[in-house]
């Protein structure tokens, strides 16, 4: 449960992020080109909502664009044994569990949040639907024999399998039409049109059926609703409305510059009428739809057909699939970083990453523990140099590491002391067998969590390979996506062909395996999150009580005259 709150604000968050940017790039297209056909604007807007809807529900594509991060961990002190320097073994040996508690809290307290919106807009398109529906259990059947002839032939024409059922309403002002499964077409019963006005406004209804713009518009729907908090989600779907009105306008004064006034004069008389989130209506929501509909009515330019389809596959294949900028590969970065600070010396490199710090010898020396690559460190550090097996373990900075290694000066086994100003060296044999005594728990559970992060690590990769398979999976479903609108553009039927039936079944089936597959190594994953939690805060008391025991030592070392004062 918790991974899965964690993914899902995760994909909310990166899917906002990209939405941004498609956001931005259809916004310029559709202004930078007033050619634009309003039908191709219509389906630029839709890939938005696409990338909004597979960005929650498919496996992003991790592109790895961003710098490694170099930081301080703050691990508990700990010294590895021979296994460090193979860095693969070693490599999380020093992780401790951050808050996860509270992390988790507030994750959880913002996806609650998140649900608590999505049933509030839920919540809304369901009164409309019941208002829908109840407008039409109180409308009546059209008496109006010559209307319903008329009205089938022309959904013959427009290449529909059979007419919507023809009502009559006195609550509307326009006619609508409501219900993707079984359509009905609403006339109102207080506003009376014209021979030619009817028929233009009906040929706009057809064309929604012919266009299954009923269908084409749950994907925008649903999306407003997943990010109802998203600002550009709801710029995107307002322009698609207003596009998917002009396209349907487009295709009923196509050829005839006189019916362009009339229709004009028609969108005029109709005005404004608020519409259901279930139906379409002739009348425009609002003035700003209406005069960008106008607009958009004056635009007879042509547009090439393929340059439509061009731009369509490119916006698709290049902003709708999910997509995640992640980290590159730390270690590089990290050697990088660590070298460009001369954090180096006497044949001793210092590797530091965001989950753990290796030590390698590079044949010479070993060095593990807190480190910190800045030159700044806590109030009390110290530097245990192991002498004869070259093992070094401190806490402290990479300063702190320098200055002990100069005041040993590769004699023997000795152990160096800051505490504030002060600096002091102990040499006696009882005194650091007590330190060594005092930091074996910690060492001991710092290699129960190395052992864990290797599994963590083999985890995540068999993760990160299904993450793949589906990412090549969402392509897939958008190229079939992007194909149906392209039928659809062009005027030809949108039901998919039995092969690509097949082909949307084997996706959905091996989709369904995959995250299924995901859900198991996300158990894993949080059951192992779980025991590295125990462990941190088990090594979090003993280093508690390790410091505590340095102190002490201290003092009693200073008090038998065993600690040498250095330095100033």
């Amino acid at each position: 449960m918790d991974a899965f709150i964690a993914s899902c604000l995760e994909r909310l968050i990166a899917t906002s992020a990209q939405t941004v940017v498609l956001v931005a790039l259809v916004w310029g297209l559709c202004r930078l080109v007033p050619r634009l056909p309003a039908g191709t604007q219509c389906w630029l807007w839709w890939l938005v909502a696409l990338q909004a809807l597979l960005g929650v529900v498919a496996p992003a594509l991790e592109l790895p664009w961003l710098a490694a991060q170099v930081s301080s961990v703050p691990a508990a002190p700990l010294e590895t044994g021979p296994a460090a320097a193979t860095g693969a073994a070693a490599a999380p040996m020093l992780t401790v569990a951050s808050p996860v508690a509270t992390t988790l809290s507030w994750q959880t307290g913002w996806v609650a949040l998140w649900l608590a919106g999505v049933l509030v807009m839920a919540a809304a398109t369901f009164r409309d639907w019941r208002r829908s529906r109840q407008l039409l259990g109180q409308a009546v059947p059209s008496t109006d024999e010559a209307l319903v002839r008329a009205l089938a032939l022309a959904a013959e024409a427009h290449g529909l399998r059979r007419a919507p059922r023809l009502r009559v309403s006195d609550r509307i002002d326009s006619p609508q039409l409501v219900g993707p499964w079984r359509p009905v077409l609403l006339l109102p019963a207080n506003r009376s049109l014209s021979g030619d006005d009817l028929d233009m406004a009906l040929t706009h209804e057809l064309v929604h059926l012919h266009r299954r713009d009923l269908w084409w518009g749950w994907a925008p729907t649903l999306a407003r609703h997943l990010f109802f908090f998203h600002p550009l989600i709801h710029l995107a779907v307002r322009e698609y409305g207003i596009a998917r009105e002009a396209a349907c306008d487009a295709m009923v004064v196509a050829g005839d510059r006189r019916c362009r006034h009339d229709y004009g004069r028609l969108l005029l008389r109709l005005g404004t009428s608020p519409s259901l989130r279930t139906g379409l209506a002739s009348a425009s929501p609002t003035f700003l739809s209406l005069k960008r509909r106008l607009t958009m009515l004056q635009n007879t330019a042509s547009f090439p057909r393929a340059g439509s389809f061009l731009l369509l596959a490119l916006v698709a294949a290049a902003g709708v699939a999910p997509v995640r900028l992640v980290a590159a590969s730390s270690d590089a970065a990290a050697v990088a970083a660590a070298a460009s600070r001369g954090v180096t010396g006497s044949g001793t490199t210092i590797i530091q990453t965001s989950a753990s710090l290796l030590g390698t010898n590079g044949g010479e020396s070993e060095v593990s523990g807190q480190i910190h690559l800045s030159e700044s460190g806590p109030d009390q550090a110290y530097v245990r140099i192991n002498g004869d097996d070259e093992r070094t373990v401190m806490n402290g900075s990479t300063h702190d590491l320098e200055e002990a290694r100069r005041a040993v000066g590769g004699q023997g086994q000795a152990l160096w002391v800051r505490q504030g100003s002060s600096r002091y060296l102990i040499r006696d044999p009882g005194t650091l067998q007590r330190f060594d005594a005092l930091i074996a728990p910690i060492r001991r559970l710092g290699e129960q969590q190395g052992e864990l992060g290797q599994r963590q690590g083999k985890l995540g990769q068999q993760q990160g390979k299904l993450g793949q398979e589906q990412g090549e999976l969402g392509r897939h479903q958008a190229r079939l996506a992007l194909a149906a609108a392209q039928r659809s553009l062009e005027g030809a039927s949108g039901d998919e062909s039995p092969l690509e039936q097949r082909e949307q079944a084997e996706i959905n089936a091996r989709q369904k395996a995959l995250g299924e597959r995901q859900e198991a190594l996300g158990r894993q994953q949080a059951e192992l999150g779980r025991q590295q939690g125990e462990l941190g805060t088990r090594q979090a008391e003993a280093t508690q009580r390790a410091n505590e025991g340095l102190k002490r030592l201290l003092n009693t070392a200073l008090a038998n005259g065993v600690a040498q004062r250095i330095g100033n």
